[in-house]
């Protein structure tokens, strides 16, 4: 490769000095002719030899070759005046040698006039812009020839071929110029000058006096130095907008031929005379004009087949879109079944690797979905950012087995993209009869019963809907999971449904209440804290179990709102029943999505001011993945309430993530060991060494052991043993409205012998 560089430049060198060389041997060439030439035209075009061979000897040296082909188009145009100046009379036979030199002048402009409407269009779903020149160069070249005919001009007998020849290579040109000019607004003046350079030239070729060729070519040797000046060193292009416009104009320069050609049909029509060259002039014409319409029609059907393709496909994938997928629901052939599958995973490669890995895994996966469905004659679509629909043929019983293999396949992804391995990406999947489609048979993977209605859905989409409801049903049950569309995942949806839409409701009328169950100090027996739970009794659907509507509010974004209401009225209705002027504290359920929500902090500090609370008689409850991202802002705002003096507890430890680390890092004052933990405190294996760790951890931290469903005294007697100070349970009482809360405070509960605590 080296020395393939180092030749090049020798190379470039010894192509110019080529070029230069025949320069050279003119001399002798030129003063032979002298006397019988004509001088003016001669010395026309040795100027422009001349001016055009230096500059392109050190252009093609410097390896510039597209401004070079400006010199070769000069040093051709002054090649063929040159000729035509030495040989002003000659013939061959009966042809005339003048307008064929002169025509030989015009192709190195014929030759760069293709190259830049070539170019003008590459890409581009419009017609080439060299069909367009070329049929208004045809309109021209009748309209030429009439004039050069009937005005006497082309040169007698035998002169029509090479007379012919010269108009039919202007007019190209010239209709390239047009069609440049209209195209594109840095074009004009170069594309004028050009044109003026051919017409002269032309003129030149067909006018008999010699001083209306002198000057035809004196005007087309200072155009053609004036447009090499201005012109670009690289055919134009452009885009978008601008390109729709220059199209548009095309299109409205392209009726100018019309009237061109009436006006030469209606000259021929009232002062008719046979030519040959004219008749055939026509042909051309017509034959432009066919290409024209032929490639315009072709442009339309090639646009229109990939508007078709991008409005039915998706950019990233490749994919089907859901365009496409209402158009397959519509109308199905047979029976079939949609899988819907969801990808989860990605927002970690998204944050971690960036999203143009994020991309390309998404890519993988549709691939790995690709290749499972095609042999099952099957189509893939993407309806949605993370999630890939698979319209199968046939009943229930295949579309389970396949969507089986579709999360399988989704797994396996991450594997085919760089960096991305070390990310689990995974799916659940959603499975929905078409109308119409038999349920069949299913394996265990499934949940719930397939239904076919057999009746025709209203909305083709009902079909992805169902889906849909399937695949939240398969969410719920957790990663890898296949849910089929049934009547109880149905019902089940439409609970949800209903239970979101009440509790919007009772949220905005604060119909939510909330009920409080004692914290009691396993030593004393006095209540010390009371914890708020919030407690739904609604009208139309009755009581709803906490865990229910929570995860409802937690899915439809309530859960702000909610979890302040709750913190509000339990604060609210504790100091109007005397609970703080007890001495005793309040612990309030807190979500992560509240601590992430603008101005947590600022409603805390607002509620503790309103009821003039001291910080520290109130808890906030959070779960333990408030602290697993380092620095995250629900972090921060924990860090934020505990410095305005609110105590701050974890909940359900010793289970889930349970990451010690964060005990020093963060300030944590309470710990709640788990329900699970404490029924094993009285059976046989671990739960009681935990515990105990749990309490010893807690004590060597300075913080509070709260141990949560003691409902046995042997269970109480436990704790006690181990020294926990604090627990919470129905042994003690149930959560109980605010009007008992005042017989709550009263209340000491019995404290058995004196335990003796272990060593």
């Amino acid at each position: 490769m080296t020395s393939i560089a180092h030749a090049l430049p020798r190379a470039r060198a010894g192509l110019a000095l080529a070029l230069a060389l025949p320069l050279l041997a003119l001399a002798p060439l030129v003063a032979a002719r002298w006397d019988g030439a004509d001088r003016f035209t001669t010395a026309v075009g040795l100027t422009a030899l001349l001016g055009a061979a230096v500059p392109l000897s050190v252009r093609w040296a410097l390896g510039r070759v597209q401004t070079a082909a400006y010199g070769v188009a000069a040093v051709l145009w002054g090649a063929g005046v040159t000729a035509a100046g030495l040989w002003p009379h000659a013939a061959l036979g009966t042809t005339g040698l003048r307008p064929l030199a002169l025509t030989l002048a015009l192709a190195g402009m014929l030759g760069m006039g293709v190259q830049h409407v070539l170019a003008a269009r590459a890409g581009s779903d419009d017609p080439p812009l060299l069909v367009d020149a070329l049929m208004l160069g045809s309109a021209l070249s009748v309209a030429g020839w009439e004039a050069v005919s009937r005005g006497g001009l082309h040169g007698g007998t035998g002169w029509h071929a090479t007379t012919a020849l010269l108009v039919l290579a202007a007019t190209a040109h010239l209709g390239m110029t047009i069609a440049l000019a209209v195209e594109h607004a840095r074009m004009r003046r170069v594309s004028l000058l050009a044109g003026l350079m051919t017409t002269a030239t032309a003129l030149a070729g067909v006018h008999p006096d010699p001083r209306a060729q002198h000057a035809a070519l004196a005007v087309a040797l200072l155009a053609g130095l004036t447009a090499a000046t201005g012109a670009p060193a690289a055919p134009p292009r452009h885009a978008g907008r601008a390109a729709s416009r220059a199209a548009r104009r095309m299109e409205i320069a392209s009726l100018v031929p019309g009237p061109v050609l009436f006006a030469d049909i209606a000259l021929m029509v009232l002062w008719p005379r046979p030519d040959t060259v004219l008749f055939a002039l026509y042909l051309w014409v017509l034959t432009t004009f066919t290409v024209r319409h032929a490639t315009t029609a072709r442009a339309v059907d090639r646009s229109t087949a990939r508007l078709t393709a991008q409005a039915l496909h998706d950019d990233l994938t490749g994919l089907a879109n859901r365009a496409a997928l209402h158009r397959a629901l519509t109308g199905p052939d047979g029976p079939q079944c949609l899988v819907l599958l969801e990808l989860a995973g990605l927002d970690d490669v998204n944050d971690v690797l960036g999203v143009t890995t994020g991309d390309a895994l998404v890519r993988a996966a549709a691939d790995e979905v690709r290749r499972v469905v095609e042999p099952l004659g099957a189509t893939a679509y993407r309806p949605a950012g993370d999630q890939v629909a698979v319209l199968l043929p046939g009943g229930v019983g295949g579309a389970v087995r396949v969507a089986g293999d579709l999360v399988a396949a989704v797994a396996a992804a991450p594997a085919r993209v760089d960096g991305a391995a070390r990310f689990p990406l995974t799916a659940v999947a959603g499975v929905a009869p078409c109308p119409g489609t038999a349920p069949g048979a299913h394996d265990g993977t499934a949940r719930g019963t397939a239904r076919g209605t057999g009746a025709p859905a209203a909305d083709p989409m009902t079909t992805l809907v169902h889906a849909d409801i399937a695949l939240r049903d398969a969410r719920a049950a957790g990663r890898g999971r296949v849910s089929v569309y049934s009547g109880d995942v149905a019902a089940a949806h439409a609970r949800r449904t209903l239970l979101r839409e009440r509790l919007a409701d009772a949220v905005r009328h604060g119909t939510v209440d909330v009920h409080y169950q004692p914290i009691v100090s396993f030593a004393t027996g006095r209540v010390e804290k009371f914890e708020a739970l919030a407690r739904w009794d609604d009208a139309l659907l009755g009581r709803i179990n906490p865990g229910e509507f929570i995860a409802v509010a937690e899915e439809s974004n309530l859960v702000v709102a909610l979890g302040e209401h709750v913190l509000r009225s339990a604060v609210r209705w504790a100091d109007e029943a005397g609970v703080f002027r007890a001495g005793v504290g309040l612990t309030v359920n807190v979500s992560v999505v509240q601590l992430q929500s603008p101005g947590f902090a600022d409603t805390v500090r607002e509620v503790l001011t309103r009821h003039r609370l001291h910080p520290h008689l109130l808890t906030l409850e959070l779960t333990e993945s408030v602290f697993l991202d380092t620095d995250s802002p629900a972090e921060r705002v924990v860090t934020e309430l505990a410095g305005l003096g609110c105590s701050i507890a974890i909940d359900d430890f010793g289970t889930g993530y349970s990451a010690f680390g964060y005990l020093d890092r963060l300030p944590v004052h309470v710990l709640k060991v788990d329900r699970s933990l404490t029924n094993s405190l009285t059976e046989s294996g671990n739960g009681r060494s935990v515990v105990t760790c749990v309490v010893d951890l807690a004590t060597r931290l300075g913080m509070t052991v709260v141990v949560e469903g003691v409902e046995t005294e042997r269970q109480a007697d436990a704790c006690r043993e181990m020294s926990a100070p604090l627990g919470q349970g129905w042994l003690y009482s149930a959560a109980v409205p605010r009007t008992a809360l005042a017989e709550q405070l009263a209340r000491t509960y019995p404290v058995p012998g004196p335990v003796t605590p272990r060593r």
